[in-house]
């Protein structure tokens, strides 16, 4: 897979739940005459199938990939599951009569197409478009008001699905939503909306207190009483640690057990993932934001592992509380650092958050470039620590399995 780079960002609803991923390939020198970015060529098709696994990348979701009409031509998507695979098209190649011919032969065969980033009402005007096409994805950034909702009521009124992409604000996400969007794709809780009386709720509090004293080395009878005070999070977080993602050998019974048994620092760490499932659960009913968190901690210590292959367990301890700390501000309507004040963080950890200093702060911005697919940058990377982008990908395709597995636990548990 040299030169071959693989990400995906997610797609949710209107209530915020997880429908799929866009699935994105970038590389060095593309196998074929194109130059519209992360399309799907011949040689991510086979990387897709024979190296990654359709079913690692996208887990019980759907996928989206962009392609050319010489992908049709080639009778490439042939080769991919029609299932659960969403194939997208620029929106000029919808101008191509022999494109739209096997569109047709193939929307019969069961395949499911889209156009990408549409900017002009009138191409979903064009002769059969709206007979072969089931997802619009908008570029709301691109587009004017009017031409949004112009595009999303003829969408609505031919019984297809659109794709608001580039929602990066609460605002956007708001506009998008009043406007009848269907999905969303960005990280539109990138930057909160910050609300002076928004309160702690009593049960995050709990769970905020608990970190601290673990954190704090307080002794195990300390911590047994104190879990013991909150029985409704002591019960949870048995029931959240006996899943069968843990795959534990013995069921755990107890708090003390469970101290015996992970530690207290993984405890620490499952904590705060039980604080982003249930304050993402309160606000929206889903967890689309504790798999971006699970993915960037397994991201941050998978590279410290790579770029310090002897790194101690204190390290990687660290890079995966920086990793997820990084995320936390998204579940709360308070400014990052005000957040932070209440976990009682190192300076350390708080300068790799908000100045990028020291390692951790470097292992911060790599995982952004790797979330980001970044190819120039990774690239980068890759010759700065002497790696390859085979490491890369491995890394990457070992987070989405663990987020894929993450994500059937806990639906298991609702």
């Amino acid at each position: 897979m040299d030169a071959f780079y693989i990400a995906r960002q997610p797609i949710v609803d209107r209530n915020n739940r997880l429908f799929g991923y866009e699935i994105l390939f970038r590389g060095h020198k593309p196998d074929e005459d194109v130059d519209k970015g992360t399309v799907m060529t011949a040689t991510a098709v086979n990387n897709l199938i024979n190296v990654i696994g359709v079913d690692n990348v996208i887990g019980l979701h759907y996928g989206i990939i962009k392609i050319t009409p010489l992908f049709l031509k080639r009778k490439l998507l042939e080769a991919l599951p029609k299932e659960r695979l969403i194939f997208a098209l620029f929106e000029e190649d919808m101008h191509d009569p022999e494109l739209i011919r096997l569109l047709e032969h193939y929307k019969a065969e069961g395949y499911t197409f889209a156009i990408n980033d549409l900017h002009d009402p009138k191409t979903i005007g064009l002769p059969h478009i709206l007979d072969l096409i089931s997802y619009i994805k908008i570029d709301h950034e691109a587009l004017d008001e009017a031409t949004i909702k112009k595009i999303i009521e003829t969408a609505k009124a031919h019984g297809i699905k659109t794709i608001c992409s580039k929602i990066e604000t609460r605002e956007a996400h708001q506009n998008m939503l009043d406007m009848g969007c269907d999905y969303f794709q960005g990280y539109f809780f990138k930057q909160p909306e910050v609300l002076e009386e928004y309160p702690i709720h009593a049960e995050t509090g709990a769970i905020l207190l608990l970190w601290n004293l673990i954190r704090n080395d307080a002794s195990t009878d300390e911590l047994v009483e104190a879990f013991e005070r909150e029985h409704t999070i002591t019960l949870q977080l048995l029931r959240f640690i006996n899943s069968p993602f843990f795959s534990l050998r013995q069921t755990v019974t107890s708090i003390r057990h469970l101290i015996t048994l992970l530690g207290r620092n993984q405890l620490s760490q499952w904590l705060l993932v039980m604080l982003f499932a249930k304050e993402t659960q309160r606000d929206n009913g889903n967890h689309p934001l504790v798999l971006m968190v699970i993915n960037r901690t397994e991201l941050m210590v998978g590279l410290l592992k790579l770029i310090k292959p002897d790194a101690s367990k204190s390290m990687q301890e660290t890079a995966y509380l920086v990793g997820m700390l990084s995320l936390i501000h998204l579940i709360f309507h308070r400014p990052p650092r005000e957040i932070l004040h209440h976990l009682h963080v190192s300076d350390e950890i708080e300068n790799a958050l908000f100045e990028a200093d020291g390692l951790y702060g470097r292992l911060l911005n790599m995982v952004r470039v790797i979330e980001n697919n970044d190819v120039q940058k990774l690239n980068q990377i890759v010759m700065k620590y002497n790696l390859s982008p085979d490491a890369i990908n491995k890394l990457s395709l070992e987070a989405m399995k663990k987020v894929n597995a993450f994500d059937e636990a806990l639906k298991a548990m609702q």
